[in-house]
């Protein structure tokens, strides 16, 4: 079948009569080829024949002879293949379709190229890892595990599939010369070359000599003249022969073993095979390729042997290269021109020379553009520095200048020669974009990388569509040109002196100028960070900052952060755990900036891949001879390595590298700044982050130097012990150090120090990065951060950690510092990764301070008493220290206003009302509704969702120590009166007056409580000698006591029926069931009212009722009367306590915003329905015999139509309410005389009201 449908495809084609000489060796080579993949796939006497002296190689040491012959093989096979892709293009009729055969070979030149690459890394390294192409070739096929079973399955498959592709070339190249006379010719040679090979191998057999063996020993001599690490002697060589003649496994490993320890005699260095002795015989191979098993010195390159090694590899990628150019690019062949006949009359005219012209240069740009890519290296300054060539700016700009004006001449020529007109807006764009890329490169701005590549792509695509267009334009013409510029660029890749990105790692390794003396491991803070990395260089005169757009674009941060943290590493080794973003000198230091391969984040979420990716950093720094690295932010965090501890036991004893964290620099840097700023004055200040190195060194220097007094700040017990215990004070909260001062040191990252920080604080920070970045009222302190020299730089910096040019984090500086302190010291290693000596962090600043760093000038923070001196008018007075006055004084601080506050109470712990309600009284609202503005109640402090009167006055504390307010305690205003035209008003107090240009009168509606009721039932009780209190004072144990006994008799009242009444009554019933009940019944409470609220329960299912409240706030008056009715008579417990008072009785007929009746725990509508709650009218009349007659019947005239009964009633809580004081009767805003707090509609959220009405 496979004939009869070539037979077709090639049917109408020309065919030749002789294969031409070219085509023959290539035929001869591919069946050959196959033949020894199909003997080598299915002979394992063959396989186990190579293996033998796969391991006699090995065990000398000889792992460039391996790399060599294997390299030369595969590049032989490589450019057969390649060179037969033109001569299997005639089965194809279409330009651009490419046949099965093809396709497969493009994947064996990229399969073998891989091959060949990784071949030489085993070499260089002189070990293999797992999938490590040596340990492939060479080791045996097992099956003792899954794992092995799919290794195992794997090599089969790629060994079949290669001989499967030589195959298909053989049968290709037969099946095109079918019905010609080359076919004869071909069939003949296959008989022939068939019978030569069954002798070659039999003869391999029977003299136990494999080709493998043969292109080994030529390798050697050809080779034997360039310099060896190791010289081996005719020994070895003989040696290696014996061990080819062994039977079976177990005599190659006895040779091994056997000679082992003369191979060993030579250098001791050198071969570690005794280390086979304790292991399983059967896995040699893996044992000789372990990476432990060379000395590191004799690992690297060796002479000539690599060098040739390299050129085979460079050959392999540039076919590879062009294969794949030129099929998946052009849609073509390379070297299409081998198998074209041309007419050798047909010679070109001018117009058709200069069109072979242009094409000529714009493949060859693009060739030249791919190899710029693929095969120069990245540090091109490094690699011409280690060859010794001439390498300097102003030649490559010239070139480049050069470059693009031919690039522009030639897009013109290719408009007017060769493009049709309905085709030259593609060079119109192919101009305009050339232009524009060296316009911006002649104007010399430092544009990000990324934009460049970009250009550069654009570039290469629309060039390669000009390409394209003008292959096909010019047919057959155009692939002599290039057929000949495929092959001068393959030569000229293979011989060129510049070296690729592999060469020049190696070549660069061991000169000691390229070594980095400092190099810091940081890390990027925010995922959106990563841009700070593509967008290099960018401007360092501000501080970097994400671009706004970066936010949408979170799922892809969060993809490229997981992958660079858990794979990056594990793929490409420990030089893919960070990356190199900077490498400038500072003085006589090199000093190079890794970031890390991980993000803030992966610090919680990932911590054991961060922890192995700071771990390979720090290898490599070994491995390459850094001598100093510091690990900054994060990657020194106790948590996961202990400070620095745990990268120095990775490292081991004999590690070379010095680890250090910077920190006895940043302590000494915070300390100074501190210093700076309040000078000799006795500063309180409160310190976060105590119990870190640096916050604990910083506190101990700051009192024993300057006898600053440190409030510090830890969540742990057993540090705010150690604290004490030290002669510190401790704080647990950061509520506290609100209260203690206003001047903060900021030493851990916790957002909720921008909640706590008292409003225009000062705020000296060293933690990076800082909390306060949305505060904007705090003054911002950065001490963790040092100016640098410029002038001592060779270059500018092009990556600064977010920071500005001249600045640079402490411990960044310190890498530099203990560099200074190895050369001039006489010490071999410094390790700075314990705690902070106090006593030896300002030795650290000197030396920094003579390196060219210093500490940033900050202007001295102002004393609070002189602040409130230089105020040259009368500030703004608040009366009343509540939530109104609190609100309305945090909104001034906020506009920089001066203004005290006046508050009667002398307590600091009571604010406003709210200290004078019963005990135990929950406020009805949740606790998201009772937050004053800018300050939310914090889940820590306050875990449940409702909160007391006890809890609100602890938050309005909070509230005034975070927005800093100046209240004067125990001042009461007796009268505000109009003053002079200076001093508009003036303020009399008991002693004194006291101007002010603006008053605000907070006192509130609940300020005085009302204690009787219109009627005076109060004389009433007294005269019957009723025992009375009201609401407020039910705070004494003996007064719950009296009311608990009264309502287990039944005769307890309660006179009202608001919101206090109603939590009363409800907390008198849990009580009374709570406890033992001293009555025959069930405890009674009677509830006298004149007007009937309407009752809602605190919650229904998911519905809250002051959630509803928000909602309806915002309808218009008569929607939130009708919504509030609705729900009245809507609600069965509603309804159900609504009919349980006298139907005569008034019902609240607009509702006007006020707060209803709110059931919390449903002890309303169950009390009355059960009896425990009895509702009447207001009081009538009382009588001698202590009996209480109620208004339950509706009025004639004067009269009762039936007269009640007395109730019994042995204690009356007065639940009446309270009653309006203000100094003043009304406003005058227009002079400056304001009320808070007073207003008669409280929208439902009273709390929530007040703070709107403030601002």
């Amino acid at each position: 079948s496979g004939i009869n449908s070539t037979e077709d495809v090639m049917s109408g084609e020309t065919r030749h009569n002789h294969p031409g000489y070219l085509l023959a060796i290539l035929f001869l080579h591919e069946y050959w080829v196959y033949l020894q993949h199909s003997n080598v796939l299915g002979n394992p006497l063959l396989q186990h024949l190579d293996r033998q002296y796969g391991i006699a190689l090995l065990k000398s040491n000889r792992h460039w002879s391996i790399a060599g012959t294997l390299s030369a093989y595969w590049a032989r096979e490589t450019l057969c293949v390649f060179l037969c892709l033109p001569y299997l293009q005639t089965l194809s009729q279409q330009r651009g379709s490419f046949t099965k055969t093809q396709h497969l070979i493009l994947y064996s030149i990229v399969y073998h190229t891989i091959k060949s690459r990784g071949v030489r890394r085993d070499a260089l390294n002189r070990s293999s890892p797992r999938f490590g192409i040596m340990r492939l070739v060479i080791d045996k096929f097992y099956t003792h595990s899954s794992a092995e079973v799919n290794v195992t399955t794997l090599r089969l498959i790629l060994q079949g599939l290669d001989t499967f592709i030589h195959f298909c070339i053989v049968r290709d190249l037969v099946l095109s010369s079918h019905g010609s006379l080359s076919y004869h010719w071909f069939v003949l040679s296959m008989h022939v070359l068939f019978v030569v090979w069954v002798v070659h191998a039999a003869l391999n057999q029977l003299f136990r000599c494999s080709t493998a063996s043969i292109m080994v020993q030529t390798w050697h001599s050809l080779t034997a003249k360039g310099p060896e690490i190791m010289q081996n002697s005719k020994g070895d060589w003989e040696n290696a022969e014996k061990e080819n003649s062994s039977d079976d496994d177990s005599a190659e490993t006895e040779s091994i073993l056997s000679n082992s320890e003369s191979s060993s005699s030579n250098d001791e260095g050198s071969n570690r095979i005794n280390q086979i002795e304790g292991g399983e015989q059967r896995f040699v191979v893996r044992q000789l390729l372990h990476h432990t098993r060379v000395d590191d010195s004799l690992k690297g390159r060796q002479g000539t042997a690599s060098s040739c090694v390299d050129k085979a590899v460079r050959l392999e990628t540039a076919i590879a290269i062009l294969a794949a150019f030129f099929m998946v690019g052009l849609g073509e062949v390379p070297l299409q021109s081998l198998s074209t006949t041309f007419d050798g009359g047909c010679v070109p005219n001018r117009r058709g020379i200069v069109s072979l012209s242009l094409h000529a240069w714009i493949l060859w740009s693009l060739l030249h553009g791919i190899w710029s890519v693929f095969l120069r290296s990245r540090h091109l300054q490094q690699s011409m520095r280690a060859l010794n060539l001439r390498h300097t700016s102003s030649t490559m700009n010239f070139q480049r200048s050069l470059v693009h004006m031919v690039d522009l001449a030639v897009m013109i020529g290719i408009a007017i020669y060769v493009v049709p007109p309905e085709e030259k807006w593609k060079m119109l764009l192919a101009c305009t974009l050339l232009t524009s890329k060296a316009f911006l490169q002649s104007m010399q701005v430092k544009y990000p990388k990324l934009i460049w590549k970009g250009f550069k792509a654009v570039e290469f695509v629309l060039k390669l569509a000009i390409l394209r267009m003008i292959t096909d334009l010019m047919g057959a013409d155009s692939a002599v040109v290039s057929s000949i510029l495929a092959i001068l660029w393959t030569v000229w890749v293979v011989s060129t002196p510049i070296p690729t990105p592999c060469e020049v790692s190696h070549q660069c390794k061991n000169l000691q100028a390229d070594i980095a003396d400092a190099v810091f491991l940081g890390h990027p803070a925010l995922l959106s960070d990563a841009w700070a990395l593509w967008l290099l260089p960018y401007s360092l005169k501000e501080r970097w900052r994400s671009p706004f757009w970066t936010t949408l674009l979170w799922p892809f941060h969060y993809l490229v952060g997981y992958y660079v943290c858990n794979y990056r590493r594990p793929l490409f080794g420990d030089r893919a755990s960070f990356f190199c973003c900077d490498d400038v000198y500072y003085g006589q230091k090199r000093m190079q900036n890794w970031v890390g391969s991980h993000f803030g984040r992966h610090f919680v979420t990932h911590p054991r891949q961060v922890k192995a990716n700071i771990e390979a950093a720090a290898r490599h720094a070994e491995k390459i001879g850094v001598k100093v690295l510091c690990l900054g932010a994060l990657n020194k965090a106790e948590s996961i390595n202990g400070g620095g501890l745990g990268v120095v036991k990775a490292l081991g004893p004999q590690r070379r590298l010095s680890v250090i964290h910077g920190n006895h620099l940043t302590a000494a840097a915070v300390v100074e700044t501190i210093y700076q700023c309040f000078g000799d004055q006795k500063a309180k200040l409160f310190l976060t982050g105590a119990s870190s190195k640096v916050g604990w060194a910083v506190a101990q220097a700051l009192r024993d130097r300057h006898g600053y007094n440190v409030l510090c700040h830890s969540t742990d017990l057993g540090r705010r012990r150690y604290f004490e215990e030290n002669g510190f004070k401790a704080a647990s909260t950061l509520a506290e150090g609100s209260g203690y001062s206003k001047y903060w040191i900021i030493g851990k990252y916790d957002m909720d120090v921008t909640r706590f920080i008292p409003q225009n604080a000062t705020a000296v920070v060293f933690s990076v990065p800082h909390p306060l970045v949305s505060r904007q009222d705090v003054r911002v302190i950065e001490a963790g951060t040092l100016h640098m020299d410029l002038c001592r730089l060779d270059r500018p910096r092009v990556f600064a950690n977010k920071l500005k040019e001249n600045e640079i984090f402490a411990c960044h500086a310190a890498s530099v510092v203990a560099a200074y302190r190895l050369d001039h010291c006489g010490v071999s290693r410094i390790d700075e990764v314990g705690p902070v000596d106090p006593n030896e962090m300002d030795g650290w600043l000197v030396d920094a301070k003579k390196l060219g760093f210093s500490v940033p000038q900050y202007r001295p923070v102002l004393d609070a008493r002189l602040q409130h001196q230089l105020i040259d008018k009368p500030p703004v007075v608040i009366v009343g220290a509540g939530p109104s006055g609190l609100t309305v004084a945090a909104y001034l601080s906020q506009k920089k206003v001066p203004h005290i506050l006046l508050e009667a109470e002398k307590d600091p712990k009571r604010f406003g009302s709210w200290s004078n309600h019963f005990t135990g009284l929950e406020i009805t609202t949740q606790k998201k509704w009772c937050c004053l503005p800018g300050f939310p109640m914090s889940d820590k402090v306050f875990p449940s969702e409702t909160v007391t009167a006890e809890e609100y006055q602890s938050y309005l504390k909070q509230y005034a120590h975070r927005y800093a307010l100046n209240i004067h305690r125990g001042v009461r205003v007796r009268s505000i009166e109009r003053g002079a035209e200076q001093t508009p008003f003036m303020i009399k107090l008991e002693d004194k007056q006291l101007p002010a240009w603006s008053v605000v009168v907070a006192t509130g509606k609940h300020r005085i409580p009302q204690k009787n009721t219109s009627d005076d039932i109060v004389s009433k009780l007294e005269c019957c000698r009723i025992p009375h209190v009201h609401s407020t004072e039910m705070s004494d144990d003996v007064i719950w006591s009296q009311a608990i006994q009264a309502a287990n008799k039944g005769r307890l009242c309660v006179v009202g029926f608001g919101n206090s009444a109603a939590d009363l009554a409800t907390m008198i019933l849990l009580h009374c069931r709570a406890g033992d009940n001293q009555s025959n019944g069930e405890a009674t409470i009677h509830i006298a009212a004149r007007t009937i609220p309407p009752v809602f329960p605190r919650k229904s299912s998911f519905l809250r009722v002051d959630t509803l409240g928000y909602l309806v706030r915002c309808l218009p008056g008569f929607l939130q009367d009708f919504f509030v009715k609705t729900l009245w008579w809507g609600i069965p417990s509603s309804r159900a306590v609504n009919s349980a008072f006298p139907s005569h009785l008034k019902r609240w007929n607009k509702i006007l915003g006020r707060v209803p009746v709110i059931d919390k725990h449903g002890m309303l509508a169950t009390g009355f329905q059960s009896g425990s709650l009895v509702g009447h009218g207001p009081i009538s009349d009382i009588t001698e015999g202590k009996e209480v007659r109620f208004y339950d019947q509706p009025t004639i005239g004067n009269h009762v139509r039936t007269p009640m009964p007395g109730t019994k009633i042995d204690m009356v809580i007065l639940a009446t309410g309270y009653q309006e004081d203000c100094v003043v009767e009304r406003e005058d805003r227009l002079n400056g005389l304001y009320k808070c707090g007073f207003r008669k509609s409280d929208c439902f959220l009273p709390l929530r009201s007040i703070g709107e009405e403030a601002k």
